[in-house]
């Protein structure tokens, strides 16, 4: 493989699926560490195997955001919850 394009279309879902696993845990399925630039150059694999491979509404990272009778998108909320904000 020559290319980032060429090892993103080498990749199967299952491998993408272990990619993610490893970022998550900070460890490949054998046990070992991910180090940093290692996290770093997976993270840049899966997103772009997302983007690639998947609807946008599967991508890693993706907000689904309403959108108002105007055609404008309505803000995103608060997605980590504030300590000084009741909850129910």
């Amino acid at each position: 493989m020559n290319t980032v394009n060429e090892l993103i279309e080498s990749l199967t879902p299952e491998m993408a699926q272990d990619l993610k696993r490893a970022i998550e845990l900070g460890k490949f399925p054998d046990g070992r560490m991910v180090s940093e630039a290692q996290r770093a150059l997976m993270l840049e694999a899966v997103i772009l195997y997302d983007a690639a491979k998947l609807p946008e509404d599967e991508r890693t990272g993706f907000i689904h955001r309403k959108k108002t009778a105007s055609g404008i998108l309505d803000s995103v909320p608060d997605l980590i919850p504030s300590k000084d904000i009741a909850h129910d």
